[in-house]
């Protein structure tokens, strides 16, 4: 006899999560897409959320399923767009390893992809803007620069993310041409 008591969502309870995301399906990948700027990467990104939260019902009651899915849907796209720019920073530097300078084509591209960050920098909100920077070149957590620019840490969390967005929509529009 087995002792040990297993804990599985019950098929109501699946039943209705499985509603919920269907139900949200077509908002969340338009909200992602915001984000994200591709569709197809919005796709799996919502996706991905939807495992998510079946796999956290699975293991204990989801209070807000709705605000769950779309909470780790950001956090999600956020990741994305990290690794994105960690990955083009490294194929920048790549390009100057190898011992040759650059040739007049990449320069021209880094130039235009200098103009579109700028852009999309003025773009943002001055808070905003301030936040990124803050954030992203000055090193701050999110608690040091709530309280450095007397904000809630949320509130530091959507200015940051917002920024995000728009810059990875920058950088991903030089890589449709």
């Amino acid at each position: 006899m087995n002792s040990f008591p297993t804990r599985t969502a019950p098929d109501a309870d699946a039943q209705a999560i499985a509603e919920l995301y269907a139900s949200c399906y077509g908002e969340l990948v338009a909200y992602l897409r915001r984000l994200c700027a591709d569709h197809g990467q919005a796709e799996d990104l919502a996706q991905e959320a939807g495992m998510r939260l079946i796999a956290q019902a699975r293991r204990e009651a989801v209070a807000k399923p709705r605000a769950f899915l779309f909470h780790v849907a950001t956090n999600l796209a956020r990741d994305q767009l990290r690794r994105r720019m960690v990955s083009d920073a490294h194929a920048i530097e790549s390009d100057f390893d190898d011992g040759h300078a650059p040739g007049a084509d990449h320069i021209a591209t880094v130039h235009e992809d200098v103009a579109r960050v700028s852009a999309a920098l003025n773009t943002l909100t001055p808070r905003a803007r301030d936040v990124l920077v803050l954030a992203r070149i000055h090193g701050h957590t999110q608690k040091e620069i709530a309280d450095r620019l007397n904000l809630q840490p949320k509130t530091v969390e959507n200015h940051l993310t917002r920024a995000l967005a728009q810059l990875g929509a920058a950088l991903t529009g030089r890589r449709r041409q």
